[in-house]
C-alpha cells in the first residue's frame, strides 16, 4: 500500500466547488487501494473557516495545514517576477523557506515518497521535492486557456485599456508557470483535452501530460429513473455558482440572445438555480414570470426532475462542466454550446447531447427536444450509458492511479 501526500491550498470545505469536489471524490476512491495523508498549504493571511466535508478523517490518516502566511504586505520584488510559480518565494521569502520546510518534515514523519498536488498555485511549494519524491501534479484547468478565452471578449481597443494590460501580463506569467510543470514533475493532469493540449503547446512535452476528467456523485447517478421520470414543467434549467465568471457570462448571452428573443415569445421557462445571482437578473425575475430563481438549495435534485432540458451556454472558461455531467446523470437532456461539451470527447454530438453555439440554433435545439419526446427520451438514455462507462469516478480514479504507479 503506497502512502500518498495530497496536498491543496485550500480546505475540503464544500462539494458545491469545483476543487473541492473533485478532489474529494478522486480520493476517497484511492484510500481504498492507498494510504492518504491530506495536507492544505494555508495561503490565506487570516484564519480559515473551521467548516470542513463530514468524513474527512475515513479518507485520510492524518490531516495537517501549514502555518498561514503572515498579514503584512508582500515584497515589491513580487512585481518584477516573470513566472507566476515565484510569487510566493519573492512576496514572503522567509515564510516560503518556513512552508516548504513545514512539507519536508511532514513527508519524513510519515514516510511519503507520492504526492498528487492539485492547482498551479502550489507548484513552487513542491518543486524542491520533485528530485527524490514521484509527484502527480493535478492542474485540474489550465489558467492560460481560461483568461486567453475572456480575453477574446474584451471590447475593441482602447476600450479597458489598463484591464487588458493587466490581462496580458497575468497571462504571459501564468503561461511561464504552466510551460514548467511538465519539466518539474513526473505526470500533469487536466480535466480537459483542450486543457492538457494547452500545457503540452506551452512547454513542448507530451509524454507527461494526460487528460483525467472528472466523474459523477453516486447520489445523483442512484436517483436516475427515466421510467419514472415526467418533467412537469416546459422550460430548460441552468445551475452553478453564479459569481464564477464563465457561468455569469453564460446567464447574460442566454438571456440577452436566446431566452429574451426566442424563448420567452413561444412560453418556455428558463430557471436558473444557484447563488449569487447578478442584480439585473433580480431585477428581470421579478418582472418576468418566465424567470425562476431559486438561489442556492442543499439538493438540486427535485428542483430540476421537473425539467426536460438542461441548457450549457458557456463561451468563455476551460477544464470540464461538472453540471453537463450532472445533467446526464438526472436525465436531462442536454443542449450545450462547443465551450460548454469540449471535455466531455466521448459523448457524441447528436445522440447524447445537441450542439449549438449561435442563439437562433440554440433556441431550435431547446424548442426541438421539448417538442421531441421521442428524441429527448433516447438522447437521455444514450447519454447516461456514455457517463456509466467513462464518467464515474471508480473509473476516473483508477486512470490516475495507473498514471500515478507509471511516474
Amino acid at each position: 500500500m503506497t502512502r500518498i501526500l495530497i496536498v491543496t491550498h485550500k480546505p475540503l470545505a464544500s462539494l458545491t466547488n469545483g476543487h473541492d469536489l473533485r478532489v474529494w471524490h478522486l480520493c476517497r476512491e484511492l484510500a481504498k487501494r492507498h494510504e492518504l495523508y491530506l495536507l492544505t498549504v494555508n495561503l490565506g493571511s487570516t484564519d480559515e473557516s473551521s467548516a470542513s466535508l463530514v468524513g474527512l478523517s475515513d479518507v485520510f490518516k492524518k490531516i495537517a495545514k501549514t502555518p498561514k502566511f503572515p498579514a503584512h504586505r508582500p515584497s515589491l520584488k513580487r512585481h518584477f517576477r516573470r513566472n507566476d510559480s515565484d510569487y510566493f518565494s519573492l512576496s514572503y521569502p522567509d515564510h516560503f523557506s518556513t512552508v516548504t520546510k513545514a512539507i519536508a518534515g511532514f513527508c519524513e514523519e510519515n514516510s511519503i515518497d507520492h504526492m498528487i498536488v492539485f492547482c498551479l498555485v502550489l507548484a513552487e511549494f513542491v518543486r524542491p521535492f520533485s528530485s527524490d519524491k514521484k509527484i502527480l501534479f493535478d492542474l485540474i484547468d489550465s489558467e492560460v486557456l481560461t483568461l486567453t478565452r475572456q480575453i477574446q471578449f474584451f471590447p475593441p481597443w482602447p476600450a479597458q485599456l489598463r484591464t487588458r494590460l493587466d490581462a496580458r501580463l497575468m497571462l504571459a506569467r501564468r503561461a511561464r508557470a504552466e510551460a514548467c510543470l511538465p519539466l518539474w514533475f513526473n505526470h500533469v493532469t487536466t480535466v480537459n483535452d483542450a486543457d492538457s493540449d494547452t500545457v503540452c503547446r506551452l512547454s513542448g512535452r507530451t509524454a507527461n501530460v494526460s487528460t483525467v476528467p472528472n466523474g459523477v456523485s453516486p447520489d445523483l447517478m442512484d436517483a436516475f429513473d427515466a421510467n419514472a421520470r415526467v418533467a412537469k414543467r416546459r422550460g430548460v434549467a441552468f445551475w452553478g455558482n453564479l459569481a464564477f465568471k464563465p457561468n455569469s457570462d453564460a446567464v447574460r448571452f442566454f438571456y440577452q440572445y436566446v431566452y429574451r428573443p426566442y424563448l420567452a415569445p413561444a412560453g418556455i421557462e428558463w430557471c436558473v438555480v444557484g447563488k449569487d445571482a447578478e442584480s439585473w437578473l433580480l431585477e428581470e425575475a421579478k418582472r418576468d414570470d418566465g424567470i425562476r430563481l431559486t438561489g442556492f438549495v442543499d439538493d438540486i435534485r427535485p428542483v430540476l426532475a421537473e425539467y426536460p432540458i438542461m441548457v450549457n451556454p458557456m463561451r468563455i472558461g476551460s477544464g470540464l462542466k461538472n453540471k453537463v455531467l450532472e445533467a446526464f446523470a438526472m436525465g436531462l437532456a442536454v443542449v450545450s454550446t462547443g465551450v460548454g461539451i469540449e471535455a466531455l470527447g466521448m459523448a457524441r454530438e447528436g445522440v447524447d447531447y445537441l450542439r449549438a453555439d449561435e442563439p437562433e440554433k440554440v433556441a431550435d435545439a431547446i424548442k426541438l427536444l421539448i417538442e421531441d419526446e421521442r428524441l429527448r427520451y433516447s438522447m437521455i438514455q444514450s447519454a447516461r450509458k456514455v457517463m456509466l462507462e467513462h464518467y464515474t469516478w471508480k473509473r476516473v480514479a483508477r486512470d490516475m492511479d495507473a498514471l500515478l504507479a507509471s511516474a
